[in-house]
């Protein structure tokens, strides 16, 4: 997630050069065929590009709508995770607290395993989210933001061994959802608790209720990361805005004839500015489509889990606790 105030102007250079030099040459072949080639044919009426181009501005803002939905909907998946997670770790701690006496060691060893097994599914959960998919972007800006985002991350495989027992690191370690099944063990482990009487019905209902939430979130967020944005959407408004780009200039040759030829020059600048906030607006679109793919972009589910896993581990009074993530050249992955 990007948090400065204007994105940098590197990073708009990054999105922008491919479509500046193509409005480049597409302005400088209509000059060329018009006035060098003399095809006075090629200056087309503006009505019929300018109907084009409302047609693709119209696809395009349906376009960067949907995207924008997904974005945020994956923000507010994670945020609701945040939430749960706070309940659940409060609720354990509170509900398996016994009164002052040999127990309490027992009591707090409880607390611990369950909140510890808990961070794990979050970066169980976050290493589902950070796969691979064939329709994520693989141009080089793309490449080079995760290859930032994995230099400050430490793998997912290395924080859940840190967090869950051996026996149960064994047991999950072939399965091929182990977020799913890190809240079954503890569904399981609530239950056992219940039978041996640490956990009323009340407290025990309460707590599978917090876990189903949970799934819940779990299974929102897979939705968005395994579901693209539809192709035929992407594919036609990239298509639309090809048309309208190669179009525009011999479109604007009318008008700068108008002006006189020795003006015709300035249809490159103007091509190239009109071209350019269409291009962009796509981009812009395209860009948010996928809010787990590691982009500057994307939800920052790294420094939103390290935050969650701060507070539960400030609920546990440990004095050791990992450091928040900063910011990289303006980005929280």
């Amino acid at each position: 997630m990007y948090i400065n105030r204007y994105l940098s102007p590197v990073i708009v250079y990054y999105y922008s050069w491919r479509m500046v030099l193509f409005s480049i040459a597409t302005g400088s072949i209509a000059i060329f065929v018009y006035d060098y080639l003399d095809w006075k044919w090629v200056a087309i009426p503006w009505l019929p590009v300018s109907l084009v181009g409302t047609a693709t501005a119209f696809f395009v803002g349906f376009k960067n709508n949907q995207s924008y939905d997904r974005s945020w909907e994956a923000r507010k998946v994670w945020g609701a995770i945040t939430n749960h997670s706070r309940s659940f770790s409060a609720a354990v701690r509170s509900f398996t607290t016994c009164s002052p006496d040999s127990d309490n060691i027992s009591a707090a060893q409880e607390n611990r395993i369950i909140i510890y097994r808990h961070i794990a599914w979050l970066y169980a959960l976050k290493n589902t989210m950070v796969q691979r998919t064939n329709w994520e972007h693989t141009d080089r800006a793309s490449e080079r933001q995760r290859k930032a985002f994995r230099r400050s991350q430490v793998p997912c495989d290395v924080e859940i061994a840190k967090h869950l027992p051996e026996a149960e690191l064994a047991s999950i370690k072939d399965k091929k959802n182990q977020a799913t099944q890190i809240l079954d063990l503890q569904s399981q482990h609530i239950r056992d608790l219940r039978r041996a009487g640490s956990l009323d019905t009340y407290q025990h209902v309460a707590l599978q209720d917090l876990i189903s939430k949970l799934y819940d979130e779990q299974g929102k967020s897979e939705r968005i990361k395994n579901t693209p944005f539809p192709r035929q959407y992407a594919t036609t408004s990239m298509l639309f805005i090809f048309i309208f780009m190669t179009l525009l200039p011999f479109g604007l040759l009318p008008q700068f004839v108008d002006l006189g030829e020795k003006y015709m020059f300035l249809l490159i600048p103007f091509n190239m500015i009109v071209s350019w906030v269409f291009m962009f607006m796509e981009y812009v679109g395209d860009i948010s489509e996928n809010p787990f793919e590691g982009l500057l972009n994307d939800t920052p589910i790294s420094t939103i889990i390290r935050n969650i896993e701060i507070d539960l581990k400030e609920m546990l009074d440990e004095t050791d606790l990992p450091a928040k993530f900063s910011s990289y050249s303006g980005t929280l992955f």
